[in-house]
């Protein structure tokens, strides 16, 4: 999965959330799954963020 399908997924669940279309049977599901993408999401920044360091600092040297 990449960044912006995962962002898109927790798009749709907050919008989902934002206008009560998650059934109280499905919210536990659904919250899960929102934290899920988000610590995917998270992850992938952080990763990002290193790389981009690591290369700048190499042209610095």
């Amino acid at each position: 999965m990449t960044y912006e399908e995962a962002l898109s997924k927790l798009n749709g669940i907050v919008e989902k959330l934002e206008k009560k279309e998650v059934k109280i049977d499905d919210l536990s599901y659904t919250i899960a799954e929102a934290k899920k993408l988000v610590d995917f999401c998270r992850n992938k920044l952080d990763k990002t963020e290193e790389d981009i360091k690591k290369i700048i600092d190499e042209e610095d040297d």
